[in-house]
């Protein structure tokens, strides 16, 4: 008799399937719009990567978010208007 045996998830299991690859994963929660772990992972990468060809529509400076047209501080709001 194992550990993971006896082993039982408090609460409810949901399984899901993943609207971006299609892939089936379980989860505690009951997503509207679930998202498996390994896509998930590559949407934050994405997110983190810097075009460093385009420039920042509000302040001008170079190097934005991948996909997106401004950089960090004024994506976030790190700067002050």
């Amino acid at each position: 008799m194992g550990l993971f045996n006896r082993w039982k998830p408090k609460g409810k299991m949901y399984s899901l399937k993943c609207t971006q690859c299609g892939a089936g994963f379980l989860s505690s929660y009951s997503l509207e719009a679930p998202i498996c772990p390994k896509c998930l992972q590559k949407t934050k990468s994405l997110d983190s990567t810097i075009d460093h060809d385009r420039t920042c529509s509000k302040c001008g400076a170079t190097g934005v978010i991948y996909g997106k047209d401004q950089c960090h501080s004024c994506y976030f709001g790190f700067r002050k208007q």
